[in-house]
């Protein structure tokens, strides 16, 4: 994350994952390895996940998933706040 910035990082996700160039891949490698949550995976396991992310926008208010419901992934919130059973959460600061 050190070497490029939130800019960057949300063009690469932009790209489709199938488009994507090895410079892609590692600003997108980059920038997971700095975030707390994920800076003890493996690298073999973070460079697999680098090739599947994908950037989504929310508006405010939207619901992404109820509580009981199966969720079919997990979210980085980037920017903005969400909250969850009533407590808000922001973006963690590197």
């Amino acid at each position: 994350m050190a070497l490029y910035g939130n800019y960057h990082f949300t063009v690469c996700l932009q790209k489709p994952p199938e488009r994507r160039t090895q410079k892609d891949l590692d600003i997108i490698y980059s920038y997971l390895h700095g975030m707390e949550a994920l800076s003890l995976s493996r690298e073999s396991a973070l460079k697999a996940l680098c090739r599947t992310v994908r950037y989504e926008y929310h508006d405010a208010n939207e619901i992404l998933y109820c509580q009981g419901e199966l969720s079919t992934c997990w979210y980085i919130l980037l920017s903005g706040s969400v909250f969850i059973e009533g407590s808000m959460f922001l973006p963690r600061s590197r």
